[in-house]
């Protein structure tokens, strides 16, 4: 029985040892990291973070680089001399002062104080305008200038860099900021603050590190207490750090870009996108795509995450034809003097493949101007699988073609797109390949690609989106030269194809002659119409250069399934129409 006693006497003091022990050292740990010297955990100062948590801030200047078009004016960032309201503002409230603010911005003192309580976070005063619409508040120097005078409390006339306004155009291209820890975490390693806003798309992301600089921003804050009650001692603070990032000095032309989205726009153009190229060297001078989306307010929903159509691939229909027509004309199986017979449809096996018209007797020069499936099917059938394939990639089509950095696309999200997709071959397999059906996807860029290679006599390079990293004060940082050009086709061929596409739109039965007949520039291109499975909806292209005989620009217009009407020729007569001549 003694030992018995003696036993579970010994088990208690071991436990009462061990739990004295570790509330010791427990104890140690806490004295350690409240008294001792170096406050510092794992690279992590405590006492700062603690202080930080409690810091309320609102962003002046972002001090990330700018995204640049080709000459140099900032797509990025729009400098707004507004209101800055800090919580800390209903301390000594001065009514007088506020009954003068209000005066001062044609307001009443009701609307001002209504908006100042608009939230409970450091914000840019929104007011009605006459309209009744809420907007930023805007000021002159001279207004600026005497809210300064009126010295009311946590609120604040400053110069404010906005990066997205709402005349912000390129936005596919460009991208957007958001925070997203798991992109922090995998993307880039975790070396950058979980919370902190990171390039989701597009160039703000491929460029995240070059334009994110030191991560330091320009800054107006305040402290809270553990309830978010500013306190009065610690006062407002404006943080001046520079940041040293780099731009990114883009190939695109801002007033290019306002006049193709502004066609887009006007003609009511749903979905789709538009590309302008620089004909030589492939620049790309304009890209966009529709439908837009707020830079500064994205929904919250994965399907609604922004897709930058000219990147990619899609139904071409019969701009494929551009292709085919290359093939069969290199290749001898087809001359410009051969004719054909275009009943309204043709016979493959046992199944029948369709015209959108009957044709009648043509050459193959008409049969492209026209659009006939019936000879395009022909053709394909003719050529064969190697052929197409081989002068499809001629093109860069079943690939991504934009310009490499680092081994990767300049176009964020590039798709490489397909010739065909199966493994065995037919007749209405090719037939249907002849037409941009099937398996036949292809991306407006590649589409612009293709006929920059016709507009240039043959010869080929790659679309260019960025041409340099510069420092703030405009020095060259990186180049991206352009890539040198090579020859696709035979210059022969080549003039044959400008040819006919010369005659898409001048011809008086060419499928654009309507539209671009009279356009302020002579137009060479290729229209297209393809099935996407939906009876009721198709896809409509125009793809083409300006001016014909001397080619300065290419321009693709893709509508994606457009249920009615055909916008396309008429967007892309509004473009040329504004391009510099």
């Amino acid at each position: 029985m003694d030992k018995q006693k003696n036993r579970v006497q010994r088990r208690t003091a071991m436990v009462l040892t061990i739990c004295t022990i570790g509330v010791v050292g427990m104890l140690g740990r806490l004295f350690y990291i409240q008294v001792g010297a170096p406050h510092n955990m794992q690279g992590h100062d405590l006492v700062a973070s603690a202080v930080e948590q409690r810091r309320e801030k609102f962003e002046l200047n972002s001090g990330r680089g700018d995204i640049l078009d080709r000459s140099g004016v900032s797509m990025t960032g729009s400098v707004l001399h507004g209101i800055v309201v800090l919580p800390v503002w209903q301390q000594n409230l001065d009514r007088k002062k506020i009954n003068d603010l209000a005066m001062l911005l044609h307001t009443s003192t009701e609307n001002l104080l209504k908006a100042l309580n608009e939230k409970d976070e450091p914000f840019l005063l929104r007011l009605p305008d006459l309209n009744g619409q809420i907007r930023t508040v805007s000021l002159t120097k001279e207004e600026e200038a005497k809210v300064q005078q009126l010295g009311l409390t946590g609120i604040y006339a400053k110069e404010v860099k906005v990066r997205y306004d709402d005349q912000s155009v390129a936005r596919h291209v460009i991208g957007f900021l958001g925070e997203d820890p798991n992109l922090v975490a995998n993307t880039w390693g975790g070396k950058y603050p979980l919370d902190e806003k990171v390039g989701k798309l597009g160039l703000e992301y491929q460029y995240q590190d070059e334009l994110r600089g030191l991560g330091l921003s320009k800054t107006i804050a305040y402290y809270t207490d553990a309830y978010k009650r500013p306190i009065n001692g610690l006062g407002i603070r404006e943080s001046t750090d520079e940041n040293h990032a780099l731009n990114v000095k883009t190939t695109l032309d801002s007033d290019i870009q306002h006049s193709v989205e502004g066609a887009m726009d006007r003609w009511g153009l749903q979905k789709g996108a538009v590309v302008v190229l620089d004909a030589e060297s492939e620049d790309v001078l304009a890209m966009a795509s529709r439908p837009n989306y707020d830079q500064n307010s994205l929904a919250k929903s994965s399907d609604a995450f922004p897709v930058n159509r000219a990147l990619q691939a899609t139904f071409p229909g019969s701009i494929f034809k551009t292709v085919i027509a290359a093939a069969a004309l290199e290749t001898g199986a087809v001359k410009p003097t051969d004719t054909f017979d275009c009943p309204g449809y043709l016979d493959i096996g046992d199944g029948r493949l369709n015209c959108w018209t009957t044709h009648g007797h043509e050459t193959v020069e008409e049969a492209y101007a026209e659009s006939c499936n019936v000879v395009f099917a022909q053709l394909a059938m003719k050529l064969g699988r190697d052929k197409i394939e081989e002068y499809a990639k001629k093109f860069e089509l079943g690939q991504t073609v934009g310009l490499l950095h680092n081994n990767q696309s300049q176009f964020y999200g590039e798709d490489a797109g397909s010739i065909f997709a199966k493994e065995y071959t037919s007749d209405r397999l090719l037939a249907n390949t002849g037409i941009g059906q099937e398996d036949v996807r292809m991306s407006p860029l590649q589409a612009a690609h293709m006929m920059a290679v016709v507009a240039n006599g043959g010869m080929g390079g790659h679309p260019r989106l960025v041409k340099s990293l510069t420092t703030s004060d405009g020095l060259i940082y990186t180049e991206y030269p352009s890539s040198d050009k090579q020859r696709i086709l035979d210059a022969s061929t080549a003039a044959e194809l400008q040819k006919w596409a010369r005659d898409v739109v001048s011809m008086d039965k060419g499928t654009a002659h309507a539209a671009l007949g009279s356009a302020a520039m002579t137009v060479a291109g290729k229209t297209g119409t393809a099935q996407t499975g939906d009876p009721n909806a198709n896809n409509q292209w125009f793809a083409g250069y300006a001016p014909a005989d001397h080619p300065k620009y290419v321009v693709v217009v893709m509508g994606e399934s457009v249920t009615q009407g055909r916008a396309t020729e008429n967007i892309a007569n509004q473009i040329i129409g504004a391009l510099p001549k």
